[in-house]
């Protein structure tokens, strides 16, 4: 790599608080230097150790056989001194053996003397004791034992010369590290932290915004090109400014455009959104006005059948009245039979005209009831069941003249604190809508009311019928505003969204539908006893 000259004066140089080298923990120079030492002087001692241990084995294997050989020859040549007595004879062989460093001890004893024949022995330095191996043998003359032969000998000799080399070893390897280290540092610092520090200056000159000061790094290595692209990033950028500052000019007209733009989109946005929500309270106000139409047209098909009965009525007496006054006129012959007669019929049609006209009276207070629940959308505290008579009352005549039944499991005596109007409301809706839609293509069909309470606080309002039930696409989206399955043939798509709102605004409960296709559906609503609070003209932007 070519020398990379000093840098030049435009680059900050490094700051006086830096280490020298860059003896930061997480410099460069520190990586190298781990590096180095990690790599060199950990293998090293691993090394260093391992050769250490395997040579105190070697050692000691040398020295067994060593001791097994010299104690076999020593045992042969002793055999002539010790069968003459003659320890002068035995002594220089001793000593040419002994002066081996290994040597510890060597005696000769005889069997029949109880002092040794023959003995030497040097002291031994603290620790050696481990690393001493002893050795017995026989010495034998013609076949007989005449004397035995004890040999110590130590391994701590070649262990310290082994020792010392490994010793010799490591410093030569730490002199060699540290040169290597040194020279490292060294080329680091010329040819990578030098450029680099200056690349740093540099950058945080790009990074302070002084733009305007060239980048000049020499040399062509990779620092080098790192250096001549971040000069041209210096100048993209300065032209980059520049291009924006072009741009701003004309910022603050494009700005006052565009808001005038958003401030028109947003107040016809407005316009249109307040239009969407007076469509929807209109068709709201329509769908609930068409729900009270249902319940005076079905009121006014029940109340013809008893006031019918009561006009008929009504006529035959006065035509027996008008047959009585002849006979009081004298122009008929009066007699106690046709007064008897006349008597019975007047009973009669008196207790007829009274149960028809009980009946429209029973009608009227019905549906003036419900009429007044479900106009003044009034709070006061009922009996579920019989207001769920009440609506049923009403709603039966739709039901009449077809093959549909409506069935009922009511718990009297369920008192709420709610809203009864509202619950008509919900009720009627849910069983027009099973009259409508559910048993639309069937010749015959059941409707289960059921209402229990569930606990303390709440009560259950069930609806279910056998009909054609709905399949997953359209229960998940019943309760969707505008969404209808008689598109353009009559349905507004809101009487089940107005059944939700109702259910989970104004009554505070919750609705669920479950529903499978060819298996009817069920609405079940679980209600609170007593219902939450709401603002004033709630009900009007729900009912």
């Amino acid at each position: 790599m070519p020398d990379s000259p000093a840098p030049p004066s435009s680059l900050a140089p490094p700051t006086a608080s830096r280490r020298p080298f860059g003896w930061q923990r997480n410099s460069l120079t520190f990586a190298v230097v781990l590096a180095l030492l990690l790599g060199l002087l950990l293998p090293t001692t691993v090394v260093l150790l391992y050769d250490g241990q395997k040579t105190r084995e070697t050692a000691m294997e040398d020295l067994k056989r060593d001791l097994a050989r010299t104690s076999e020859i020593m045992s042969l040549s002793l055999a002539e001194p010790v069968w003459q007595v003659s320890p002068d004879l035995a002594e220089p062989m001793v000593k040419a053996q002994v002066d081996d460093p290994r040597f510890v001890a060597v005696k000769v004893v005889e069997p029949a003397s109880p002092a040794p024949f023959l003995s030497f022995e040097r002291p031994q330095e603290a620790g050696e004791a481990a690393l001493t191996l002893s050795q017995t043998r026989a010495i034998q003359r013609d076949g007989r034992e005449i004397a035995k032969l004890t040999v110590s000998m130590s391994a701590a000799p070649l262990l310290q010369a082994r020792q010392a080399e490994v010793w010799r070893t490591f410093w030569r390897s730490g002199l060699t590290l540290t040169l290597s280290l040194v020279l490292m540092l060294w080329v680091l610092q010329r040819y990578v932290l030098r450029p680099m520090t200056a690349l740093t200056g540099a950058a945080e000159a790009l990074a302070a915004g002084r733009l305007e000061q060239p980048l000049r790094v020499g040399g062509a290595d990779e620092i080098a090109r790192v250096g001549m692209a971040m000069e041209r990033m210096r100048q993209a950028l300065l032209s980059a400014f520049e291009a924006l500052r072009q741009h701003n000019l004309n910022l603050e007209a494009t700005v006052a455009q565009r808001t005038g733009e958003l401030t028109t989109s947003n107040a016809e946005l407005s316009d249109a959104l307040a239009t969407l929500q007076k469509a929807q309270r209109e068709l709201v106000e329509s769908e609930k006005l068409a729900s009270l139409g249902r319940l005076v047209a079905g009121v006014a098909h029940e109340l013809n059948t008893p006031l019918g009965n009561a006009l008929t009525v009504v006529s035959t007496l006065d035509d027996r009245y008008k047959q009585l006054e002849n006979m009081l006129a004298g122009s008929v012959q009066m007699r106690r039979s046709t007064l008897e007669e006349l008597a019975r019929d007047t009973r009669r049609a008196q207790d007829i005209l009274q149960r028809n006209v009980q009946k429209a009276a029973d009608l009227v207070r019905d549906f003036k009831q419900v009429a007044i629940d479900q106009t003044a959308d009034l709070r006061r505290d009922f009996d579920l069941g019989k207001v769920v008579e009440d609506v049923l009352v009403m709603v039966e005549p739709s039901f009449k003249h077809t093959p549909f039944v409506i069935e009922t499991n009511l718990c009297h005596g369920l008192i709420m604190n709610s809203y009864p109007g509202a619950m008509g409301q919900v009720l009627t809706n849910l069983l027009m809508n099973a009259l409508l839609h559910g048993f639309e293509g069937m010749d015959r069909g059941r409707v289960r009311v059921r209402c229990a309470r569930l606990s303390d606080q709440e009560a259950e309002l069930s609806v279910e019928d056998d009909g054609r039930g709905m399949d997953e696409s359209v229960r998940r989206r019943i309760f969707d505003p505008f969404f209808t399955t008689k598109l353009g043939t009559g349905g507004s798509g809101l009487g089940m969204h107005i059944v939700h709102s109702i259910v989970t605004n104004v009554l505070g409960g919750q609705i669920e539908v479950r529903s499978t296709p060819g298996q009817g559906t069920q609405m079940l609503m679980r209600l609170p006893l007593m219902a939450p609070q709401r603002a004033t003209g709630e009900a009007s932007e729900v009912h």
